[in-house]
């Protein structure tokens, strides 16, 4: 590998820690940068909304002139193609990648970069991915639209989602051969320990579709000759992909049901005319398995974080280094907030565990929050900071970017830093404004009252002072 390459992609990759965005994420091993994950969340208000989507990047030697080899990851294995630009095969059409022809003065140039391109893609997944499609992109029948972004909505949560996360926590599924999931075989298993740290083996599976009618049990090479190039058994994404279903849960519960409410079970998804051969998708929808999923992933997820505080009484005389890290990080967030005047108060630890966090959040004076008292409790586990630490409202929150049951979604600078989790957590409250990106806005009712009309933002206000009225009957 040339110096130039080395350089151009650290710089790209430096640039791109500096301005993250929540819907692009980015892993590497620095001893070899020439290969990339990259996992890309469906945009909001698209069939793909808030689906988890991977692809691979594999830069040339001669990189930037010519542009890095893009492979499309999610695909079930080879089936399913996601957008006409999307194949089942994981080619990623795109002129700048030199896989489509294009237009003039759409070529891949040394201008563009890592950024670029997943924004490129990111762009193929749009609210009519349909006219996508050289041909039918004046495409207006509303016959033909919405049947091929349904499908692609259903495939979304239970391709990019559910089977995915199924994988990392050990939930088996037997699957029919058009992909729709026989919910009465489906078992649960929470491992002692999670899947959560980077290059984590990846659960497989206990079934996968074959061509006949009947399920089957399948052993992990099935596939291996579609993927050997791009795929391993570890996945980078184990840790995140579990924190944004936490956060986005009752999104993909809120597409379910409302989705059921159009489309009967058991229904043939749509055939485009540009789908054909092994580059299409089929199915059948099942919308009442996508749910009872859904909720399981939620149970054992929320198991796991459980058995992290049941497990970290061992983990202090086990693992001094870890425990010894955040006990000292403790004291100094606490002689710091102890210090200042920053709207966060109490910060102790359970029964003196170092992997066990709760702090106390006054409202801001003069906001909707103002005399609010709101309980937070942090659990760490022993890989901090490569499995992120989960993250709790215990007293009942009304806000943009906290869920229903109180999981905020924020984002962090520094991850191994304590502080800096605790002081994101913070700005929710004390920002008088929430962020208008929709990605961020993980309590759905809350942000169409915010971002609605006049009386609609009037009754959040009225729902956020009565939160904070009512946070006070937490506290002994």
């Amino acid at each position: 590998m040339s110096n130039t390459v080395t350089l151009r992609l650290t710089k790209e990759l430096s640039e791109f820690a500096k301005n993250p965005d929540h819907q692009l994420y980015l892993h590497y091993d620095d001893s070899n940068i020439m290969n990339i994950k990259a996992m890309i969340t469906g945009p909001p208000d698209t069939p793909y909304c808030l689906g988890q989507f991977e692809f691979s990047l594999q830069f040339p030697r001669d990189y930037p002139s010519n542009p890095p080899k893009v492979l499309a990851l999610t695909t079930n294995h080879g089936r399913s193609r996601f957008n006409p630009n999307i194949y089942a095969g994981g080619k990623v059409c795109l002129s700048i990648l030199g896989t489509w022809r294009g237009n003039a003065g759409e070529q891949w140039s040394s201008a563009h970069g890592i950024i670029s391109i997943l924004l490129s893609i990111q762009s193929l997944m749009s609210d009519t991915p349909y006219r996508n499609e050289p041909g039918h992109d004046q495409e207006k029948d509303p016959a033909k639209l919405e049947p091929y972004n349904q499908k692609i909505r259903h495939e979304t949560i239970r391709i990019s989602i559910c089977d995915r996360l199924e994988g990392y926590l050990g939930i088996g599924q037997t699957l029919n051969f058009n992909g729709s999931t026989d919910s009465t075989t489906t078992t649960a298993s929470t491992p002692s320990s999670p899947l959560g740290a980077v290059n984590n083996t990846l659960a497989t599976p206990v079934g996968t579709p074959n061509s006949g009618g009947t399920p089957i049990a399948t052993t992990p090479s099935m596939f291996e000759s579609l993927y050997a190039p791009a795929v391993t058994p570890d996945d980078e994404f184990c840790d995140l992909s579990k924190r944004l279903f936490l956060s986005y849960y009752d999104i993909y519960q809120n597409t379910v049901r409302t989705e059921s409410e159009q489309i009967k079970d058991g229904s043939v998804f749509y055939k485009a005319p540009f789908e054909f051969g092994g580059n299409k998708m089929d199915g059948t929808f099942n919308y009442a398995s996508l749910a009872k999923r859904l909720e399981a992933i939620r149970t054992a997820i929320d198991k796991e974080t459980n058995d992290w505080a049941t497990e970290s009484s061992s983990w202090i005389s086990h693992l001094n280094s870890i425990s010894g890290n955040l006990k000292r990080q403790f004291e100094q967030v606490r002689e710091y907030y102890n210090e200042s005047n920053t709207g966060v108060v109490d910060i102790e630890l359970t029964d003196d565990n170092p992997f066990l966090w709760n702090f106390t959040l006054f409202g801001k004076p003069m906001s909707n929050y103002d005399g609010g008292m709101f309980k937070v409790k942090i659990v760490f586990h022993k890989d901090f900071p490569e499995v992120q630490p989960r993250v709790k409202f215990t007293t009942p929150m009304y806000h943009v970017h906290v869920t229903q049951d109180g999981v905020p979604f924020y984002t962090v600078e520094k991850l191994d830093d304590a502080r800096s989790h605790i002081e994101a957590i913070s700005r929710l409250i004390v920002e008088d404004e929430p962020s208008t990106n929709p990605s961020t806005h993980v309590n759905l009712q809350a942000a169409k009252l915010h971002f609605g009309n006049k009386e609609q933002r009037r009754e959040y206000n009225r729902n956020a002072r009565r939160c904070a009225s009512r946070s006070t009957d937490y506290f002994d």
